[in-house]
C-alpha cells in the first residue's frame, strides 16, 4: 500500500508506548523478587514451572553448546540444533557474564521493544494518518477478547487451551510480551518477513529491489526457523494463498514473483530439511515432537477471543470495490492472513493453536479501517451531528471518545491478565514458581559436585527446575521433553509411596542409570517413603528441607 512515511513524531509516540509496555511487563517479575519472603526465592518464571526448559537451554549455551541436549529425559541421545534462540542467549550471557535468569529477563525486555517497533512499522504500511496508526497499534498490543470461561462442552485435560485469554499467551500480543521472549521475537520476524513478501509481490517490475526483498524474506524465514520453526507453516500458507489470489486476479502466471519466492524459501530450506532429518533419524526427538501437542479448542473460543476485532473488520469486506487496485492487493493480504490462520488452526497437525500467533495484527488494521470507513460515518450522520449542537460537544471530540472507549473495552482482558500476574507473583507466590532457598542450595550442590551426565531422580516438581539450576539430566520434569512423560510421572509418584515394594524402587533406579536421588518438598508431598531406610542410597547432602542421596548399584 506504501502509505506516507513515518514521521519522527510518530516514531517517538510508538517508542514511548513500547517503553510503557516493557515496563508494565517487568513489574510483576520485579514484585516477585522484591516481595519474596525470607527463605523463599523467585525462580523468574510466571506461567509454567516447565518453562525452566528455556533456562536450561540458556545454561547449555553458557557452557559453549551450539546443539541442544534434552535434559528432561534419561534416554541417551545425540544433541541437535534446536532451541537455537535460547542457546544463542546462553552464549551472550557467557560473553557479558550474566546468569541464565538475568539473560532471560533481559531478553524479554529487548524482545518486547523489538516487537513493538516492528509492529508499528508494519501497521504504517497500511494506514495513512497518525491517528489511525496509533489506534491500530494500541489495539494490536493491548487488545484481547472475552473468552474468559470454559463452556459446558469443553473437556478438561492437561493440554487445556481454554479459556484462551488465560491459557494461550500467543493468542494476544500483550500476553506474549508478558511471558516469553521467543513469542515476541517470532512475531517481529513474522511481520518483517511478511513485509518483504508484500514488497516482493508489489515491486516485481523493478530491477534490483525485488531481489533484495526476496533475500530479506529468506533471512526472516531462516531466523524464524531458529526461534519458532512452527510458524514456517503459517508463512507458507499465507504466501501460497496470496500468490494464488494474485494469479487469479491477473489471469496469468506470475513468473518473476515465482522465482523471487523460490529464493525466499530456498534460503531457510536447509535448516528445515535438517529438522526433518532429525525427526526421521532420532527417535527421542521424534517422540518429543509427537508429545508437543497443542490442539485448538472449539472455534467459538477463537470467535470470542477476537470478537471486537471481527465486529469492526468484517464490514470492510463491503467496501472492497471502493479501494484502488494497489489498496486491494495490500488489504487482501490481511484477509488472506486471517483466513490462513482459520484453516491452520484445524489442520490435522500437532501444533495447531501455535498458528494464532500474531493474527491480531491484521485484525487490528482491518478493525481501524472499519471504524474509519463505516462506523464513524454512521455515527456522524445518526448521532454526532445532533450531539455536536450542544455546548462543549464536537464531532472530533466525540470520535476521540469512541476510540478511547473501544481501546479500553478491548483491553479489559489484558488488564485482567496483568493484574492477575501482579497478584500471582507479588502476593500469591505459589510453589514451585517460588522455591525454598534450601531447595535451591541443594540444586547448587548438584551443579558443583556432580557431572551434567549424572541422572537425577526426583518428583516432577523438582525435576522441572533441576536442569535449569544445576545442569543435570532428570528422570522426569517436562511434559514434552520427557520421553513417555505420563508413565514416568506416575513412576516418580509411586516411588515415594511408602507401600511401594523396595525392590521395584531399586530396579527403577538401576534401569534408568540414576546417579542421585533428590528429596525435598515436592517429594515429601507425594508420600512417606524415607530414603534413609535403604541400603542402596547414601546421603551426600542435607539441609533443613532437602537431602540428596547417591545411588549405590550392586
Amino acid at each position: 500500500m506504501q502509505t506516507n512515511s513515518i514521521s519522527k513524531r510518530e516514531w517517538a509516540m510508538a517508542v514511548g508506548i513500547a517503553l510503557i509496555v516493557v515496563i508494565l511487563c517487568q513489574i510483576p517479575y520485579v514484585l516477585g523478587y522484591v516481595l519474596a519472603p525470607k527463605g523463599i526465592e523467585f525462580t523468574g518464571l510466571m506461567i509454567n514451572v516447565e518453562d525452566g526448559s528455556y533456562l536450561s537451554a540458556i545454561g547449555q549455551g553458557m557452557k559453549g553448546a551450539w546443539l541442544y541436549h534434552l535434559p528432561f529425559t534419561t534416554e541417551e541421545h545425540a544433541p541437535v540444533l534446536i532451541e537455537g534462540f535460547y542457546l544463542w542467549l546462553g552464549h551472550l550471557a557467557r560473553l557479558f557474564n550474566l546468569s541464565a535468569v538475568t539473560m532471560w529477563h533481559l531478553a524479554r525486555g529487548i524482545a518486547d521493544l523489538i516487537l513493538c517497533v516492528a509492529l508499528f512499522g508494519f501497521i504504517a504500511q497500511f494506514l495513512d494518518s497518525t491517528r489511525q496508526r496509533i489506534v491500530a497499534y494500541l489495539l494490536a498490543i493491548f487488545g484481547a477478547g472475552y473468552d474468559l470461561w470454559r463452556l459446558p462442552f469443553d473437556t478438561p485435560d492437561v493440554f487445556e487451551a481454554v479459556p484462551i485469554e488465560l491459557r494461550i499467551p500467543e493468542a494476544h500480543l500483550f500476553y506474549s510480551a508478558l511471558t516469553y521472549p521467543h513469542f515476541a521475537i517470532s512475531v517481529a520476524l513474522l511481520l518483517m518477513t511478511f513485509y518483504f513478501i508484500l514488497q516482493l509481490f508489489n515491486s516485481a517490475n523493478q530491477r534490483v529491489r525485488p531481489w533484495c526483498y526476496a533475500i530479506g524474506a529468506g533471512l526472516g524465514n531462516l531466523l524464524l526457523g531458529f526461534v519458532y520453526p512452527f510458524l514456517i507453516y503459517l508463512i507458507v500458507a499465507v504466501t501460497g494463498i496470496y500468490y494464488m489470489f494474485l494469479t487469479w486476479r491477473e489471469r496469468r502466471i506470475l513468473l518473476r514473483q515465482t522465482v523471487l519466492l523460490f529464493v525466499a524459501f530456498a534460503i531457510p530450506a536447509p535448516l528445515f530439511l535438517y529438522y526433518q532429518l532429525v525427526l526421521m533419524t532420532q527417535p527421542i526427538f521424534r517422540n518429543w515432537n509427537q508429545q508437543a501437542t497443542t490442539v485448538s479448542p472449539h472455534p467459538i473460543h477463537f470467535v470470542l477471543a477476537y470478537l471486537l476485532y471481527l465486529l469492526f473488520a468484517i464490514p470492510t469486506l463491503k467496501l472492497f470495490n471502493r479501494f484502488s487496485e494497489t489498496q486491494k492487493r495490500w488489504l487482501s493480504f490481511l484477509w488472506v492472513w486471517v483466513g490462513a490462520v482459520a484453516i491452520l488452526l484445524y489442520t490435522p497437525i500437532s501444533q495447531q493453536r501455535r498458528f494464532v500467533e500474531g493474527v491480531q495484527v491484521p485484525l487490528a488494521i482491518l478493525a481501524v479501517l472499519g471504524l474509519e470507513q463505516i462506523v464513524y460515518p454512521w455515527l456522524d450522520e445518526h448521532v454526532f451531528v445532533k450531539l455536536s449542537q450542544r455546548p462543549h460537544y464536537t464531532i472530533a471530540g466525540l470520535r476521540r471518545l469512541v476510540v478511547v472507549v473501544i481501546i479500553l473495552v478491548a483491553s479489559i482482558s489484558s488488564a485482567y491478565v496483568w493484574i492477575s500476574s501482579v497478584v500471582l507473583l507479588g502476593f500469591g507466590q505459589p510453589y514451585p514458581l517460588f522455591r525454598p532457598t534450601t531447595e535451591l542450595q541443594a540444586m547448587d550442590w548438584l551443579r558443583a559436585n556432580t557431572l551434567p551426565t549424572d541422572n537425577i531422580f526426583s518428583s516432577y516438581w523438582s525435576g522441572s527446575f533441576i536442569p535449569a539450576r544445576s545442569g543435570n539430566t532428570v528422570f522426569v520434569g517436562q511434559r514434552y521433553e520427557t520421553l513417555r512423560f505420563e508413565e514416568k510421572r506416575k513412576a516418580s509418584e509411586d516411588f515415594w509411596d511408602n507401600k511401594t515394594d523396595d525392590a521395584w524402587r531399586y530396579d527403577l533406579l538401576r534401569s534408568y542409570r540414576i546417579g542421585y536421588v533428590f528429596w525435598g518438598r515436592g517429594e515429601r508431598d507425594l508420600g512417606d517413603f524415607d530414603p534413609e531406610h535403604t541400603n542402596y542410597l547414601e546421603q551426600v547432602f542435607s539441609n533443613a528441607t532437602t537431602r540428596i542421596y547417591r545411588v549405590r548399584i550392586q
